[in-house]
């Protein structure tokens, strides 16, 4: 064993942290300099990425989805991720709650409300002759929500990755996006530049993939702060909110995986059944159960149709929303599938696969329809109550719009506020470890790490929702987003060969070995 194998450097010296940190780093600078130019860079560069690199992402998350199903559902499916001696480490409860609250939660309590009304006042193009606004648009309005936050969405950000890693770690391999490139690369250019590139620019997409539900959540409770007499919905209070934000997931993040993000999913996963609970009471329930089956069937009907439709017509569309959430669930990927490969240590692929691509699929889906339903009845039932404060507000006052429609709105409201900020600090601080995780090449990594990329999360969260006000910020949002997973588009095709390849030698070998 070579001596820098038994003396692992110090963290700061690690080539990933710098790799990661310089591009960051670099565009806060740009930032702090000349805004416009920082805004330029974000929003030329997003076109750029869509038409460059959309119709390959499109095709990528669908083969990804049926490769997983198709491991899950085959012999494959039995092969205990960890070794067949391997336990799981929690509860099948608490391993559920963790991978709901981290790995889509965030992005998902901002858009659960805006993302299905914004399609019911403007269908998708994929439904032609469909009124908005009307009662023919809410299934529609439904089903092109569960696209963007279904099985597919789920299935890129940790199963095929989350496999290979898995069987690589118990090779030997440590939980670093570069192992990804084991089965792909000769072993000397893993380890080298190409490796350190490999987890300095996943770190990169993936603080890109969290400082955007940052910010859609930061604008979110700064709408509902600007409800009070004495404040307002300014940038300040944006930026105050961010602040706090960020001071609050920190300190989650320091204290460990174990005490903070597992208490913290563990709270949210109750505190949104009582939610979900009072909507289905208080609110329009049956209208509810009638279009989640409705709005689900109509999902699954179009289903080839929506993934894989780009056309020069709807190109414009597709590159809006479609291609925006598969560039941000794939910046999540590498460091998304590490950390759920870390907590599923003892579950079976079979187990992995349905708990990430059908159990968290359904229970995002129940979401979107209990919080864009209600918004949807509610409009149906009077004309302008939602579609008013939305066109005022932007999608930032959604889901404030919807609550205070609702009997006992201010015990609504105070849920979905608290949901919220719950929601982003489980989100930010697991992706603060990971990264920490990542760039010091540790199970357990510095607290001082940890808070560093906590930081620099909210620094650059600050930053985006300068470049513009309001709408505009979430714009340059999405940018920065679709930018930040170009460079790990490679480290997730390629798990699209090697997580079946290697799951079929692991478990021939277990099969040899028990003869």
């Amino acid at each position: 064993m070579s001596d820098s194998a038994k003396t692992p450097r110090h963290w700061i010296r690690e080539s990933p942290l710098w790799v990661g940190a310089g591009p960051l780093l670099i565009f806060l600078l740009v930032a702090a300099v000349d805004l416009t130019l920082a805004e330029t860079f974000t929003s030329e560069g997003k076109a750029f990425v869509s038409s460059l690199l959309g119709g390959v992402w499109l095709w990528m998350v669908v083969v990804l989805f049926l490769i997983a199903m198709g491991m899950a559902i085959s012999p494959l499916g039995s092969l205990r991720l960890g070794g067949p001696e391997a336990k799981p480490s929690l509860k099948f409860f608490d391993w559920c709650a963790v991978l709901i609250c981290t790995l889509l939660a965030g992005g998902g309590v901002f858009w659960s409300a805006a993302e299905p009304l914004t399609h019911f006042q403007s269908p998708a193009p994929h439904f032609q002759g469909i009124e908005g606004s009307s009662a023919a648009a809410v299934d529609p309005a439904l089903a092109v929500s569960f696209l963007h936050w279904g099985f597919l969405a789920w299935a890129l950000v940790a199963t095929t990755v989350t496999i290979t890693f898995s069987i690589l770690e118990r090779r030997g391999e440590p939980l670093r996006p570069r192992t990804l490139l084991v089965p792909l690369l000769p072993k000397a250019m893993v380890e080298g530049p190409i490796g350190a590139l490999a987890d300095g620019l996943s770190v990169v997409a993936a603080i890109a993939g969290t400082v955007g539900p940052l910010g859609f959540l930061s604008l979110q409770l700064s709408n509902a702060a600007g409800k009070l007499p004495w404040l307002s919905d300014t940038a300040g209070m944006q930026s105050l909110v961010v602040v706090l934000l960020t001071a609050v997931f920190a300190t989650s993040t320091v204290s460990g995986i174990q005490k903070g993000i597992k208490w913290l999913s563990e709270l949210n996963v109750w505190l949104t059944l009582a939610m979900a609970s009072g909507l289905l009471l208080l609110g329009p329930g049956w209208f509810l159960i009638q279009h989640f089956v409705s709005g689900f069937s109509t999902y699954l009907t179009h289903l080839p149709q929506m993934a894989l439709n780009r056309t020069s017509a709807n190109e414009g569309w597709v590159n809006g929303w479609t291609v925006f959430y598969w560039g941000w669930f794939l910046g999540y990927a590498p460091l998304m599938g590490l950390f759920t490969a870390g907590v599923s240590r003892g579950r079976t692929i079979r187990e992995l696969v349905l708990a990430v691509a059908i159990l968290c699929p359904l229970v995002t889906n129940i979401w979107f329809t209990l919080l864009g339903g209600t918004g949807m009845a509610l409009e149906l039932d009077k004309a302008g109550a939602i579609s008013g404060p939305l066109a005022a507000e932007g999608h930032a006052g959604a889901l404030l719009a919807i609550l205070q429609q609702l009997p006992i709105s201010g015990v609504f409201i105070l849920v979905g506020l608290v949901l919220v900020v719950l929601f982003m600090c489980t989100s930010a601080d697991s992706m603060s470890y990971a990264a920490a995780m990542v760039v010091s090449g540790r199970q357990e990594p510095p607290a001082a790490l940890r808070l560093f990329w906590a930081l620099i999360i909210g620094s650059l969260t600050l930053v985006l929702l300068r470049i513009g006000s309001g709408a505009d910020s979430i714009d340059a949002l999405q940018a920065f987003i679709v930018i930040a997973a170009v460079p790990v588009t490679p480290l997730v095709l390629g798990t699209l060969w090697s997580a079946p390849r290697l799951a079929w030698k692991e478990l021939s070998r277990i099969n040899t070995q028990s003869l």
